[in-house]
Formats: C-alpha cells, structure tokens, sequence
C-alpha cells in the first residue's frame, strides 16, 4: 500500500494554502517530527514558501512518519507531501529542528530518505544537507557530523544566499566558497566555530503561516508574528539572544498579513504582554469574530481589558509563566514577576469566567531548596482557593548563549524528590503536569554538547532509550565538565563558587557564553 496515498494524500487534501512548483533545483524540506508538530512551527512554513519564491527552486515538504518501524518495513523510500516524490532525490534536503530530543529524529529522517546520515560518508552524489532552527541557534555541535550546511539565525537572511547558490554552483566546493563568509553560515567541513548569526531586517518581517491545516497541533490556526526576539532581561531564556533585538511589527501589518477567510489566528511573539499592539489587533480580530490563541502571557501585564480580549477570541484557560518555585528566584533569574502577580492574575481569570489558570515553571535551579518548593506549594494552594489551577513544571535546562551556559544540572534523583514532594502536597489541589527528569537531563546533554554527542545518538538512533543513552556517552567518552558548579542566590547567574571553598570571600567568577555577556550582572 502506498504510504503517500493513503497517509499523506488525506493530510494535503485538507490543507489550505500549499504550494505547487516544477523548477531545475529541487529542495526537500523535513520536520524530523510527525506531521502535526511541523506544520505547527511558523519557522518551517516560512522557509517553505521563500524556497518556492525563489525563482528556478521548488521545495516539497516531508515528515517523519508516526510509526518509523512500520514505515521501514514496506520498503518504500520516504514521499514528500506535495508530490509523493522519493524525499532524497533533491539538490537540498534541509532540516527545520526545534528541540533537542529530535537529535535522534534527524538522523532517523535522513536514514528513511534513503541517505547516508554522516557527512564524511556522502559524495559528490548525494544531496546536500542543510540543518536550521532553534537548536542550531542554541547549540550546533552535535549536528555538525550529519550537516553540510548549518544555518544559524533568521532564515530570511539564508534563504536567498543558498538558492543563488544552488543555481551558481557547479560542484559541491563551488557551493561552499559562494556562502563561504556569510552570516549564519557554519560549513562543519571547513569550520569549527560557529558564525556570526543572520538577523533579518525588519522589512522582511512579520512572518506568517504559509499553509492552513485542521491536522496540525495548532488545528485550522493561521500563525503571524508580532514580534521577533524579547526585551526582558531573564537570564534563562534564549529569545533575547537567539533571535536578536526585539522587533515588534505594525498593529496595521499584521492585520493586512491575515487573510480575510482566516477563522482563527495565532499571536506569535516571546512577550506578547510587552507587544504594545496586542489589545489593539486582538480587539480588531475578535470584533470580526475570529478566534484568537497566544502564547503565555506576563502576570505583571495581566489587565481585565486584555483578559476580556482573550475571553472574547475564545480562550477558555489562562496561561502565564512563574518560571522559578519562589520570589527570591524569580528574582535571580531576572524574571520580574511576583507571587502578588500571579494572584492578581487569578483573581481576573475568576471574575471573568475562565474555566482556570495554568502556570509554566522550572524546579532544579541552581541555588533551589526545599524552602523554595514550600513557597510552590504554598502559593499554588493560594491560587487553588481563587480559580482553578494547573501546574506545567519542567525540570530546568541550562542553555549556551544564556548566563546560565556552564550552571550544572541539578540531577535526576534531586529532581524527582522534588518532584514527589509536589505531587503527594498538591495532588488534590492541583492539576499537575511535568516533564520527565531523565529526559529533561539528555535534553541538558545535548544542549551544551558537542561532536561527541552527535556521534552517541548516531549509535542509538534506531533504539533509543535512557539506558542506551548512558551507555553511548560512555563509550564516545563524554563526561560533565559543569556537574561541580554551585551557583549561590547571592551571585549573578553566570558566577559560580569555586568548588573547593565555601565562603563568601573565595567567591571566583567564570566566563559565560559570548553571546550572553552583559546579560548576567
């Protein structure tokens, strides 16, 4: 049975928007995801329509399928979506990653399109493997034995730069040297240290969804981003540093970008609270009767009009960020957000009619203690009294380009103590929803890795596990070189105590990532 046929066919059936191109220069562009998470990213629709804007390119889509072992054992090489056009037979196979633990999925992806995953073992003869997205941004290194081209940074910045390329170049050398020097260009065979990274202009904002699908985790929802990158100082979070100066858009711009037949749109931006437009186009849009979805929004910008606004585009919950258990770690973290905040912020989502507040935060910070999971517990029963609330808790996961670059991981047994405690406290006050400590540690792995950790995923691409996992980093020789850090609440995110002493006098600071500097003091 034909897997396009009868998978594929269906999903592009029920699409809105999609492209159909023939030109010299073919371009496969893959999500190593199913489906539903790809045509969710705003990124990946993006890079698809300015491949098939650029004149003599067209760029098809594929996905990892739902079950890859199933997949396999037909036989068939891997479709892509428009065509049903073996996915490898291409100029380029370029790769959208947003999250670490699609590691693994990327070399799966490469292997079901029928090519060679390691870079050394490609010739002249195979496609040209181009990897971005926000893990190449966050961290390139262990893509770099799978990847002949790393883009880091804006795509708008990329994309033409690589197609003139492609309809340039006459051999896979003549290829480098043309984007050889570019921003966000990183070539793994001819560098070893990442680029300055591509920031586009603001007239090549606001990006916007391309396709509209009832399929995707984002169902029947236009994308368009307000802004691009975050003005707020939290130590922790890459927006700040990964995507540049905060760009916000036009309120007049956004709303020409949204097609009329749109029925429901989503606000993309880091701090949509921040956005100074977003009571201004989510009236306009609610007025029209279009629905409205946003990311989480700041308690400390949390207002009734802007709470009617998103009762009004249908939100039923709200959602906002504490990020840290306690005040004196929000604090710490620069987050700017205070236990009355949150209050404030129930209070409004009651009095308005929501069905309750859901809040985002990380435990297993640094200088964390059981006092500050006291403080959780205590405040989340607060809430309780006032809405409904649920808990989203994810174990933190230091990140480069971050002040937090060389903060050790608190570990997975301190974790789901931690965890445990919260659970048996809350359990019938709170919906609770955490993440897994043992992945959320691969995800730590990955990353601040390196080469090295490409290559231990390659080992166990086909059968992944956690124990697999530490079997792999054993045998390609990756130890921890952040696990005897002690970040202390008294010191900038960024300085540690030096493991050997323990007062305050023998404090020593260590550099942090380049990218981050300024942002630690």
């Amino acid at each position: 049975m034909s897997y396009w046929r009868n998978t594929l066919k269906p999903l592009l059936d029920a699409e809105t928007g999609t492209m159909f191109k023939q030109a010299p220069i073919r371009v496969t562009l893959a999500f190593p995801n199913r489906y539903s998470v790809g045509m969710a990213s705003l990124g990946y629709q993006v890079i698809y329509r300015m491949f098939n804007n650029e004149e003599g390119v067209a760029c098809e889509r594929a996905f990892l399928p739902d079950d890859v072992d199933a997949f396999e054992k037909t036989g068939q090489a891997l479709p892509t979506v428009e065509s049903g056009r073996d996915a490898g037979d291409c100029q380029l196979f370029a790769l959208s990653v947003s999250f670490e633990l699609d590691l693994t999925n990327i070399i799966r992806t490469l292997d079901v399109a029928g090519i060679r995953p390691l870079r050394e073992e490609r010739d002249a003869s195979d496609a040209l493997v181009m990897i971005g997205g926000p893990l190449t941004s966050s961290n390139p290194y262990p893509l770099t034995p799978f990847a002949d081209i790393i883009v880091i940074g804006d795509g708008e910045q990329i994309v033409p730069v690589v197609s003139e390329a492609l309809r340039e170049a006459t051999s896979r050398e003549d290829f480098y040297d043309l984007i050889d020097g570019m921003p966000g260009i990183f070539l793994p065979a001819r560098h070893s240290h990442e680029p300055t990274w591509a920031t586009a202009p603001k007239e090549l904002l606001p990006a916007y969804s391309q396709i509209v699908t009832p399929h995707s985790e984002l169902s029947n929802m236009f994308l368009v981003e307000a802004q691009r990158g975050c003005p707020r100082p939290c130590t922790f979070c890459l927006a700040r540093t990964m995507y540049g100066p905060n760009r916000n858009n036009e309120a007049q711009q956004l709303l020409d970008t949204i097609p009329g037949w749109v029925e429901k749109v989503g606000l993309v931006g880091a701090a949509l609270s921040d956005f100074p437009h977003t009571k201004y186009v989510g009236r306009t849009l609610t007025d029209r009767g279009v629905k409205l979805g946003v990311s989480s929004i700041r308690a400390d910008t949390v207002d009734t009009e802007l709470a009617e606004i998103l009762k009004a585009g249908g939100l039923r919950t709200f959602t906002v960020a504490s990020d840290a258990p306690s005040e004196r770690l929000r604090r710490w973290l620069k987050k700017g957000i205070t236990t009355e905040d949150l209050i404030k912020t129930a209070h409004i989502s009651r009095d308005l009619g929501f069905k309750g507040i859901k809040v985002y935060m990380m435990i297993g910070l640094g200088p964390e203690n059981d006092d500050d999971i006291s403080e959780l517990i205590s405040f989340t029963k607060e809430l309780a009294g006032i809405n409904r609330i649920a808990l989203g808790i994810s174990p933190f996961v230091p990140k480069r380009h971050t002040p937090h670059f060389a903060d050790p991981f608190a570990g997975v047994q301190v974790i789901e103590k931690r965890m445990k405690r919260i659970q048996k406290e809350l359990r019938t006050t709170a919906e609770l929803r955490n993440v897994s400590a043992k992945w959320a540690w691969v995800e730590s792995v990955i990353a601040r890795g390196g080469p090295e950790v490409g290559m231990a995923a390659y080992q166990i691409y086909r059968q992944e596990s956690i124990g697999a996992w530490k079997k792999a980093l054993d045998d390609v020789g990756w130890t921890d070189p952040f696990e005897a850090n002690a970040p202390a609440i008294d010191l900038p995110p960024g300085q540690y105590v030096a493991p050997e002493h323990s007062a305050p006098e023998h404090y020593e600071s260590k550099d942090v990532s380049a990218h981050a500097q300024g942002l630690a003091v």
